[in-house]
């Protein structure tokens, strides 16, 4: 049999899987997505965040303007590709430059306007994937409280997004 490319893609593949240990335990938690109208279970970060909306706490929409925000955050102030020019394969590097642009805007926007506390909030919850029980320890709150405030900061920065 001729090793190709062909050949090998349709190849029958036994993964080993590991459990997620170090940098990655507890910061990657599976959610379900839906894709041209199929639910497909998919691997998330932000911990915290799905736990908050499979507890009913939070909707669909808070978890939608969190993700909005990271990929602004992860776009403009981490530079990032745009994953939704990548994607297409189209745009300059002057596109590019301008969805940055937009995206430091947006960040900027809602720091401004939600406060340092409320961005750093988010980057602990949304990027860093820590549940709201260790982002409560680390401010010294309580996790009740820590809960509430995370549902209200996921209300402002979906009213954010909402307006601009």
């Amino acid at each position: 049999m001729q090793m190709t490319t062909a050949a090998k893609a349709t190849e029958n593949l036994k993964e080993e899987i590991v459990p997620m240990t170090g940098a990655w335990n507890q910061r990657i938690t599976f959610a379900e997505l839906e894709i041209n109208k199929v639910r497909t279970e998919v691997m998330r970060r932000g911990v915290g965040l799905y736990s908050l909306l499979r507890s009913g706490t939070i909707k669909q929409w808070h978890v939608d303007a969190a993700q909005r925000w990271a990929r602004d955050f992860e776009t403009g102030i981490m530079g990032a590709a745009d994953p939704e020019r990548r994607s297409t394969g189209q745009g300059t590097l002057e596109d590019m430059m301008l969805a940055r642009s937009a995206a430091v805007a947006r960040c900027e926007g809602v720091r401004r306007t939600l406060g340092r506390y409320a961005a750093d909030l988010l980057v602990l919850l949304v990027l860093d994937g820590l549940s709201v029980a260790r982002i409560a320890e680390m401010y010294g709150k309580n996790r009740q409280s820590m809960t509430g405030t995370v549902e209200l900061l996921l209300e402002q920065v979906a009213d954010y997004y909402e307006v601009n």
